[in-house]
């Protein structure tokens, strides 16, 4: 299969030295079409379900899965009603580097204004044009693009989606992935290939609350070219051999006795899948007063937990579920460290495994406290 490659001409990169960066957009505006056929009804299955979850890793709250974390949607888009009617585009992007710890004003990804996008966990973007509808892969630090398949059914404009790549999109192997948040299906495709595919999965078959599965897979990350997420006591594998396919194994489950609210994070790191245990104080979900790390040992099929990241840094981003793992001299970053993010809040946070502190940092006095960044991995 030959994957066609195209360098584009002009300002149309981002110095490599800069990553990882939180990105602050102003113009991060996708709207979501209304479906007027089957394919924007969400599936039936598991809709009723027990009211009871002795496994839940969430608080009830967590159950559903709001709009306003979704990859490719604006945070405000049913309070933009007026600028929707205005011919000016705000398309201001910010871009704090973590390493250098900079504020940045973008002038080299200076045509977003005509792109919707979805920021990968490798740090390439899933672009879609607003106007010719063209799909394509971009990596924002070169000027290297790869087109994808035509999307026929309109699924990335009729679905809160998030997506992520099983290889290197340069790899005859490569797949990408583009998971709803709202149902219980997929669509993906290989970089050369000629179309999208869709595929629908039972959620009773991976857990007995329908909105707890979806959000589950929602964390996949991607490890040796498949795809993992993790359940409360299973690790669900999804592999493409050429069709997708799912592997349940059971495995032990984490116990804490001291929090009953967690958030979960999955990230792989030097070919191994870990899982993070954000845990805040009592039910505020927004903040975070521990952090357990656990890698997943494959001999004993158990989480086996990590006191230390040696020369890592783990860089999470909690608005959009997803991590990475740097070497943290390469990316001048703290070793041994945590950076994460928080939802709806400018700030960014280093939390020390060695120490079990947090610092805060701010990225600007400029920007307002609830304006909430993305993050930007290393291009992989």
């Amino acid at each position: 299969m030959q994957i066609g490659i195209k360098e584009s001409e002009g300002p149309t990169s981002l110095d490599p030295k800069l990553a990882p960066v939180l990105w602050f957009h102003n113009n991060y505006d996708q709207y979501v079409e209304e479906s007027d056929d089957e394919d924007g009804e969400v599936s039936g299955d598991d809709e009723e379900v027990s009211d009871e979850d002795e496994f839940s890793a969430t608080s009830d709250e967590d159950e559903s899965i709001e709009e306003t974390d979704d990859d490719g949607i604006s945070d405000d888009d049913d309070s933009n009603d007026d600028e929707e009617e205005s011919n000016e585009v705000n398309d201001t992007l910010l871009l704090y580097s973590i390493s250098s710890q900079q504020l940045l004003a973008n002038s080299g990804l200076d045509d977003l204004k005509d792109l919707f996008y979805w920021i990968t966990p490798q740090g390439w973007l899933l672009m879609l044009h607003r106007d010719s509808h063209a799909i394509f892969l971009r990596n924002p630090f070169t000027s290297q693009r790869i087109n994808l398949p035509f999307d026929q059914d309109r699924f990335l404009r009729k679905n809160y989606t998030r997506c992520l790549l099983s290889h290197k999109p340069t790899d005859s192997n490569c797949v990408v992935l583009v998971l709803s948040l709202h149902d219980t299906v997929f669509w993906y495709c290989r970089p050369g290939g000629m179309q999208w595919f869709k595929h629908e999965y039972q959620a009773r078959r991976f857990f007995r609350h329908r909105g707890t599965v979806i959000k589950t897979m929602s964390l996949m990350t991607a490890v040796g070219g498949k795809f993992c997420t993790a359940f409360f006591s299973t690790v669900v594998t999804l592999d493409f051999s050429p069709n997708p396919t799912f592997d349940i194994v059971a495995v032990t489950l984490v116990q804490n006795s001291v929090y009953n609210f967690r958030e979960i994070y999955l990230l792989e790191s030097r070919g191994e899948l870990f899982c993070l245990y954000f845990y805040p104080p009592g039910a505020c979900s927004n903040k975070t007063v521990e952090i357990s790390v656990y890698k997943l040992d494959i001999p004993t099929t158990a989480w086996v937990k990590v006191d230390t990241l040696g020369d890592r840094a783990f860089i999470i981003n909690t608005r959009k579920g997803y991590g990475a793992s740097v070497n943290a001299k390469e990316a001048c970053l703290q070793e041994n460290c945590i950076y994460f993010s928080r939802h709806r809040d400018k700030g960014l946070y280093v939390y020390s495994m060695e120490r079990g502190t947090t610092a805060a940092i701010n990225p600007s006095t400029d920007l307002v406290d609830d304006v909430a960044a993305q993050i930007l991995m290393p291009a992989s």
